[in-house]
């Protein structure tokens, strides 16, 4: 039978990166992915990643001209419901990409550096040994077999086809994602009529939609793209019900929809177990504010390579003992940033157009401060920064541009989100007290909610959600 060091369940982008990087170590490396080669990340053609994160994770940046690249562009801004204010995000250049492509070429620099893969390959459960997992069954066009693996990292995306089969016991969250835990993304690819119009000078981020406008890459002028809870339809409601009507972009004609999901929850409490972690989107390691998770994700895959390749080189047991410091490290890094961010925008969010059009005028909350903040690594929001913002809270109620009912939600994110930050800045060094830590997390986030409690009720009435 075949024994690895490190079973992949995934070959996407987490999935490929940590091949590669574990390999590179000398471990041996396998990853099986369901889907065959040629259906690999097919759900939409172009996706974005930071030119600093790509330098930062040694992902390549292809030249200009290289078919798998489609185009650099620079910083987008914040923009207010209806266009009328912008604020700038940090400068970070971006390379748009083109996925399948993308992904295949960093599945063949993985096998370059020693990790095998196994295409069409389902996973169907874990082979435990005295109660801890020892390897992985899954399912090819052959039949079932079976592999032996020191770890068994979970890359699979949404389904967390592997999470979700630890039992209730483990250490890590073995909830499935519902329908309020996703992002249902749909993406318009544009074309302008006024051949005039700058497509550049329109791009930006609508936090109240949950909506952008980004560049498309060759034969289209722009991606207008929208997420939303519980389905493809509520998005495509919010985009022709507020969206298209409050924002006024120039004429133009949709030449092709695509669709796909990101999850949309707090990440899971606890990466790792006895010989298993989860990575990627199967640990919901994704932007609080949009959604996207391709780089976001490998903030944890850096630590967990450099924690685990050390046991495997030590010859120590991949115990969540052992383990445990991929945990408290990426909570550290990333993970309080993010989720201190989640409470706060499901505030924010609850506000309606009006206030928050009055609050991007005035730097309340909407401002340079947050958004320079919101990549979940840097999370420099000052006790006088929010003081200045209560200020200004106090001083739109007092002038009728905020109803006090939306300020209450305001300051509730608020309070929510700085008891988060307190909370994981007592995340435990090590298993022991985790229980309890859990338990407070689990009372935490039940208080705070979704921010699929914020949808429009009348479209989910219409819906009949």
């Amino acid at each position: 039978m075949e024994k690895y060091d490190v079973l992949i369940v995934g070959g996407s982008t987490t999935g490929c990166w940590f091949a590669d990087r574990m390999a590179q170590t000398g471990a041996r490396v396998l990853v099986i992915e369901k889907q065959l080669p040629e259906n690999v990340s097919r759900e939409y053609d172009i996706f974005h990643m930071g030119e600093e994160d790509m330098k930062r994770f040694g992902l390549e940046i292809p030249e200009e001209g290289n078919p798998v690249r489609g185009f650099r562009y620079e910083h987008s801004n914040m923009i207010s419901p209806y266009g009328t204010y912008r604020k700038k995000g940090a400068d970070s250049p971006v390379i748009g990409l083109h996925k399948h492509d993308y992904i295949m070429l960093m599945a063949e620099k993985a096998q370059k550096s020693g990790a095998e893969f196994i295409y069409g390959a389902a996973f169907t459960d874990f082979i435990y040994e005295q109660g801890k997992i020892v390897g992985a069954r899954y399912k090819t066009a052959d039949g079932e077999q079976e592999v032996y693996a020191k770890i068994v990292a979970d890359c699979s995306g949404i389904p967390s086809v592997a999470r979700t089969k630890l039992p209730g016991t483990s250490a890590v969250c073995n909830f499935r994602l519902t329908p309020r835990d996703i992002f249902y993304v749909v993406l318009y690819y544009i074309k302008y009529v006024d051949k005039d119009v700058d497509p550049r000078a329109l791009d930006g981020f609508f936090m109240q939609y949950k909506a952008w406008s980004a560049p498309a890459g060759e034969g289209y002028d722009a991606i207008l793209g929208i997420g939303g809870s519980y389905s493809y339809e509520y998005s495509e409601e919010i985009f022709n019900a507020h969206y298209s009507r409050n924002v006024k972009y120039p004429e133009y004609t949709v030449e092709k929809v695509e669709k796909g999901m990101t999850p949309y929850h707090r990440s899971v409490y606890s990466f790792v177990d006895d010989g298993f972690i989860a990575m990627g989107d199967a640990a919901c390691l994704t932007k609080p504010t949009c959604g996207e998770g391709c780089t976001s994700s490998l903030v944890q895959a850096e630590i967990a390579v450099d924690v685990i390749s050390k046991l495997l080189k030590a010859d120590l047991p991949l115990s969540k003992e052992n383990m445990w410091s991929i945990n408290k490290r990426y909570m550290v890094a990333q993970g309080k940033g993010f989720d201190f961010m989640r409470p706060l925008l499901i505030g924010v969010v609850g506000l309606n157009y009006d206030e928050a059009e009055y609050m991007f005028e005035n730097e309340i909350v909407f401002s340079e401060a947050l958004f320079n903040s919101m990549d979940g690594e840097d999370l420099n929001l000052k006790l006088d920064v929010v003081a200045k913002w209560l200020a200004g809270i106090a001083k739109g109620v007092a002038n009728k541009k905020i109803r006090a009912s939306a300020v209450g939600k305001v300051i509730k994110g608020l309070k929510q989100a700085l008891e988060i930050a307190v909370l994981y800045d007592k995340y435990p060094d090590t298993p022991h007290g985790f229980s309890e830590w859990r338990a407070k997390a689990d009372k935490k986030w039940t208080e705070i909610g979704s921010l699929a409690d914020t949808c429009d009720p009348e479209i989910m009435e219409k819906l009949g959600y």
